[in-house]
């Protein structure tokens, strides 16, 4: 039987099988390509987050650099969220339901929400981050993050976009001791390989502990 004549159902998880192995090959790819002057196409650094988070200015800035970094939102997510699923008291914020995940109660640092109704002032409805025609879209949200980025030191900061500042939350997420299944509800991922692929982000800080520890044990035999 050919692929043609197999059930629809059979092609159809054929062809997400094989976007899956595409994905993880662009990410291998990518990770074989993280050296130290292009770590920032991948992630930052601990101090190259805080250096970004100091050059934001304006207090929309803030608030951007802050929903990517400190709590791992999506440019879609941040341009459909709304002041109406804020919740300062638990600090969470709803995530509308899209095509491709599910609704989600993300957890808000304090920091963060107490910038937002600084920003938002009087109003009790409408996008967070307010553009021209409801929520700020894609392109102006990655326009923002390249702009505080233009003033830091940080190298290959015109790579820096929205989903390396994700990146950069989810990696600092599993090191600081968050287990990927948390990781998956703060991401509204359906699938758990899908928050999986974070994992490959912090294996250059596992192998020089692995290594020390199998070089103790063979001192030790």
């Amino acid at each position: 039987m050919t692929q043609e004549e197999a059930p629809l159902s059979v092609r159809r998880w054929v062809e997400q099988f094989e976007r899956t192995l595409y994905k993880t090959a662009e990410i291998d790819k990518l990770t074989a390509q993280c050296t130290e002057d292009g770590a920032a196409l991948l992630f930052l650094r601990l101090d190259q987050a805080r250096e970004l988070l100091r050059a934001a200015s304006t207090l929309r800035e803030k608030l951007v650099i802050r929903y990517f970094l400190l709590n791992g939102l999506a440019p879609t997510e941040l341009s459909l969220a709304r002041l109406e699923g804020l919740d300062p008291v638990n600090c969470t914020l709803f995530l509308p339901r899209r095509h491709w995940k599910r609704n989600c109660i993300a957890s808000i640092d304090a920091g963060t929400v107490h910038l937002q109704l600084r920003y938002a002032g009087n109003r009790v409805e409408g996008p967070l981050i307010r553009g021209r025609q409801g929520g700020l879209k894609f392109n102006w949200l990655n326009r923002i993050v390249h702009t505080v980025a233009d003033r830091t030191c940080i190298a290959g900061k015109r790579k820096i976009s929205p989903i390396v500042l994700k990146r950069t939350f989810a990696r600092e997420w599993l090191l600081s001791g968050g287990g990927v299944g948390t990781l998956q509800k703060q991401f509204s991922h359906k699938h758990l390989w899908s928050t999986a692929h974070y994992l490959r982000f912090i294996m250059e800080d596992v192998k020089p502990e692995h290594m020390r520890m199998a070089n103790r044990i063979l001192k030790e035999a």
